[in-house]
């Protein structure tokens, strides 16, 4: 009787911890606010179902774009458009909130795996879930990638475990499915080469990984640009995104002012604690530390791939916590007070009003609502929003033309406005922009030095801005552009001819 009782007082504890890891996991994740390239997506997928042929040239925008339009989200497209227009945003977030539970579910098993106690899994994946969750702000093509990285992930440490080498199949249908979502398909490429060059470094069975690495990369042939999809990427990896936050490092990031200095010293502390793990432990495991310096290094590079280190740091690390566990347990008199609390302190009733306050939390987010600020809640430019009224007054007064837009309004503006408006420039960036034309742009945006260039070059019937920017102040001094609308976020203006950079 006393054994029954004790054995579903423990059941009810890890359903009960289970519930809780999902309710702290959706809590990060329930972040409403809609992410710029989101437009992009439904404004192809749009294309893709209303004309009923591939769409291989941009229609969207007024300045040059290039001859072949590969969209390396294409599929992301056309599976949020029916979402989206069946579901609305409550739709795209259910499927966000889907694919970051099980993507955090796949690292937390793979540490299962690899040894750790629950508790020690459970609790690095709490310190780790404010850098995961960076990725899931909004729902993007991204979530995908995430997701395949954590399934890859999985994989390849269970074989290299197990040394069950046919498991490795399922690199090939993965890929192939995820180079049509996303370009992110090359991080599950350079994750199986790691464990190659790792494995190698070892000197343990290497081979299978370098088989289905090529493999797997020749299944991503199966797109509909083939070869020339790899063209494009090797340029997509090597072009410097000076102007694009997400591709920023850190550290730069920080001075600017673009990110908060506690998410900056948080992530220095996560990787103190590593590192102090690691010393302890003496660990000497070649693979998994070479995955983690890498994805460490992106991260530090670029603000975009800090989710791939929050990845592999839940995967790898907890295995060392529990093994700290346990060497804590064995000294005498050190652990004594965990049972004391837990007789005046309950486990159970502890996890379940964590669970009630994460839930209330959740519940306050309004998380299945897609929103759409019309308006800066703050005066740092970074601040996402949309110029909501603007667009209205556009379509109410029926003006039409060539719209030069702010750079994280641009495909907001394309799925509202197309074909009324066609646009310069948006998020798409180098899958549609030559280069030379996006640094015009850019200089234009930031009045850099001839940042007069593109409006000469290509000038447009309307100028849409922050209002909040330097630009804003310069063209509203400037009598060849009159102010059409006006509100606490944006101004449009109307260009009616030459600008000169002595009245400005």
């Amino acid at each position: 009787m006393v054994l029954g009782s004790l054995k579903q007082r423990f059941l009810n504890l890890k359903a009960a911890f289970a519930l809780l890891i999902i309710t702290q996991t959706l809590l990060f994740l329930s972040r409403t606010i809609a992410d710029p390239d989101l437009w992009g997506y439904l404004a192809f997928g749009r294309l893709f179902w209303g004309r009923g042929h591939f769409p291989y040239l941009d229609v969207f925008a007024y300045v040059p774009t290039l001859n072949l339009w590969v969209y390396h989200e294409w599929l992301t497209g056309v599976l949020f458009y029916p979402i989206y227009q069946i579901m609305g945003g409550a739709g795209l977030q259910v499927l966000k909130y889907f694919f970051g539970l099980a993507t955090v579910g796949l690292v937390y098993l793979t540490a299962r795996r690899r040894g750790s106690d629950p508790c020690p899994a459970a609790l690095v994946l709490f310190a780790t879930l404010p850098i995961i969750s960076i990725g899931y702000g909004a729902v993007r093509a991204q979530v995908f990638t995430y997701f395949f990285f954590a399934i890859c992930l999985y994989l390849l440490e269970i074989t290299r475990l197990t040394k069950q080498w046919y498991r490795l199949w399922l690199l090939v249908p993965i890929q192939i499915v995820w180079c049509n979502l996303h370009g992110g398909f090359l991080a599950g490429l350079g994750l199986v080469l790691l464990y190659a060059m790792g494995e190698a470094l070892a000197r343990h069975t290497f081979r299978p990984y370098l088989l289905w690495f090529l493999l797997a990369t020749a299944a991503t042939i199966i797109n509909p640009y083939g070869l020339k999809y790899w063209s494009y990427l090797v340029h997509a990896i090597t072009m410097p995104r000076p102007d694009i936050t997400e591709w920023a490092s850190i550290i730069t990031e920080c001075r600017r002012g673009n990110l908060e200095p506690q998410e900056f010293y948080y992530c220095l502390a996560l990787i103190y604690a590593g590192f102090m793990m690691v010393w302890w432990a003496r660990w000497r495991e070649v693979t998994p530390g070479l995955v983690l310096l890498v994805t460490l290094f992106l991260a530090v590079r670029h603000i975009r791939h800090l989710v791939f280190f929050g990845l592999a740091f839940e995967a790898y690390m907890p295995v060392l916590l529990t093994a700290y566990f346990q060497e804590l347990r064995k000294r005498p008199g050190l652990m004594n007070w965990v049972p004391r609390l837990e007789r005046k302190t309950p486990t159970l009733a502890m996890v379940v009003l964590l669970i009630c306050l994460f839930s209330y939390r959740i519940a306050n987010c309004n998380p299945l609502h897609l929103e759409i600020p019309s308006e800066p809640k703050s005066n740092r430019l970074i601040d996402l929003y949309y110029p909501v009224g603007a667009i209205d007054y556009i379509q109410r007064m029926h003006l039409s033309g060539k719209l030069l837009v702010n750079f994280n309004w641009g495909e907001y503006c394309l799925w509202k406005l197309y074909p009324q408006c066609h646009i310069a420039i948006d998020g798409r960036y180098e899958t549609v922009y030559p280069q030379n034309v996006v640094k015009k742009y850019f200089n234009f945006l930031s009045t850099r030095k001839d940042w007069l260039k593109f409006l000469q070059e290509y000038p447009p019937d309307m100028i849409l801005i922050d209002i909040r920017s330097h630009l804003y102040t310069r063209l509203s001094n400037d009598p060849h552009c009159r102010k059409l609308y006006t509100d606490s976020g944006c101004a449009l203006f109307s260009y009616q001819g030459k600008i000169s950079p002595g009245g400005l």
